[in-house]
Formats: structure tokens, sequence, C-alpha cells
């Protein structure tokens, strides 16, 4: 299946990582897509732009073109380069790429970093880029084992497809094996068993026996979606907040590519509860791959130019 058509990627300027872009390169071969390698280079501070000579700023951006393509170089020597543009902005960097997402009709950003939960230009990415974003990080397995995250609610059903479709897909692509995880709790579990200090043991473990049934079966329904019902799942609960218990999945069964969504508050364009999305991200070493909900506005407005 051709799932991409129009990759972004944008390897940080602190950290190359050839094996990622060599994967990069590679998936975008394997669904003969176009691949963008986008550089941003910081804006000039004002005393900057006040002292400094304009030819200065342009020999930096020409040095960044020059950089990134030494990099596609040195990461592999089968390049299409009919399929491969390189691109220098000078400006900050989340905005940049999803200015840049917003005009060229990227269905996938990749942007790798050693330190992504604490990079502003990530977490402006998984906040306002209108498609997938795939945070990658360096793995020692030649396959995958790839993780879909999902919350198997009516209102999340196009937002789970989505996930599963991609789990799947890079599963296709690379190989590997393919789980699918849900965290559940039921209700006053975070209150440190406060709220049940008056229930009866009994009715309680009735309760949670009830509560895991549920979303046992909702689950189930979820995979038993035609596109997805003869895939080789490995199926996953584990009771606790979502940004305990994924994170205990990924090293419980040594994940190496997080699918997850980010949820975006209905009716409210560009806003997104990221905030739990941000802390898996600062709790695992694996690659993460985190999509947005059907319909998702970005309140990052493409330039005018």
């Amino acid at each position: 299946m051709k799932r991409f058509t129009n990759i972004l990627y944008s390897p940080s300027n602190q950290s190359h990582d050839p094996a990622a872009l060599a994967r990069v390169v590679d998936l975008a071969a394997r669904n003969s897509a176009r691949l963008t390698l986008f550089g941003v280079v910081a804006e000039p501070t004002r005393l900057q732009r006040l002292f400094d000579r304009q030819h200065l700023i342009e020999q930096t951006v020409v040095a960044t073109e020059h950089e990134l393509l030494e990099k596609l170089t040195s990461a592999t020597a089968n390049v299409n380069r009919d399929q491969v543009e390189v691109i220098v902005e000078v400006g900050k960097p989340g905005v940049a790429i999803i200015e840049h997402v917003l005009t060229g009709g990227h269905d996938l950003v990749v942007v790798n970093d050693s330190n992504a939960s604490q990079a502003p230009s990530v977490k402006r990415l998984l906040r306002k880029c209108p498609c997938p974003v795939w945070v990658i990080k360096p793995t020692r397995h030649t396959d995958q084992r790839v993780l879909a995250a999902v919350n198997p609610h009516p209102d999340e059903a196009d937002l789970n497809r989505l996930i599963l479709e991609l789990a799947s897909s890079m599963v296709a692509e690379f190989g590997g094996q393919l789980h699918v995880g849900h965290a559940w709790e039921v209700y006053g579990d975070s209150s440190d068993g406060a709220t049940f200090n008056f229930t009866p043991a009994v009715e309680f473990d009735q309760l949670h026996d009830e509560v895991q049934t549920a979303h046992t079966d909702a689950l189930a329904a979820v995979l038993a979606d035609g596109r997805f019902a003869d895939a080789p799942w490995q199926v996953h609960l584990e009771r606790g907040p979502a940004d305990d218990a994924i994170p205990q999945m990924v090293r419980k069964y040594d994940i190496d590519l997080l699918v997850m969504g980010t949820i975006a508050r209905s009716g409210i364009d560009g806003v997104v509860i990221g905030n739990t999305a941000e802390r898996i991200l600062g709790e695992v070493r694996c690659s993460v791959l985190a999509v947005k909900p059907d319909g998702f506005v970005s309140p990052i407005h493409a330039p005018t130019r």
C-alpha cells in the first residue's frame, strides 16, 4: 500500500543520524514518494539584522543547503535526485515546517532529535502540524516492533482507523511485529483508591471486571474492521493512565515505533490536548508517529508569497 506521496524530512541541526535519513529515503522509494530535505536557519535577531550584512545571512542559508546535500549523499548512493528537493528557509523550525506542509501538500513530516521531548519545535509539531509527524530515533533492530495505541471510544473511530492503518503499513513496508495497546482505568483509580474507601471489596472487584470486559470488547470491535481483522495483532490492555501504561508497554515489548493520536477538542480549530502525547514522548526511547483526527485545522496559516 502506497501510504505516503510527499514526505518532508527536517534533520536536527544538533544531531545527524545517517540511519534515520537512510530509512526516510527508503520509505520514500518504497512509496514512490517525493522527498523534501528541509533545513531551517534561525532568524537573526534585530541587532544582527541591524549590524550584520545581508549577504552573511544568505551565505548561512547556502552553507546549510550544502550540508543537507552532503547528509543525503552520505546516507545512500542510490537516490533518485529527481525525487528529492533540498530547501532551506530562515525562521522558527516548527513554524517553518508547518508552513511548508501547508504550502507543499506534504502528508508526512519526519524529524529526528537527540532530546525530542524537550524541543520546542517538536512540541509545536505535535500540537499544530496537520499531517502525521514521525519523531524518529535510532533502533538496533533491522525490522520494527510497532505499537498502535488506541482509545476505542466511538467518537475516536476515524482516528483509531488511521492509527491502525499507519501501524500496519509501517510493518508491511519494513517487516516486524504488530502490536496494539489500550490503557484503561476504573473511575477513581488515579485517586489512590480514595473513591472506593467505602465500597465493599466484592462490589469493587465486580466493577473492575465489568469495566475491563467492556474495554476488551470495545478494542475487539475496533480490530474487527475488515481492513485490520486479518493483521497479526498482538493485543495488550494495561490498567492505568495512558501516560504511565503506554510507556510500560513500550518497555515491556521492546517497541521500536509507537503510533498514537493527539486529540482535538471539538469545535476549536487547532487546539489539541497534547499534554499526554508530550509526556509519553518524554518517557519513551522509541520512535513516535503522532497523528491528528480528520478535520483538524492548524492554527498556523500558509504564508502569502
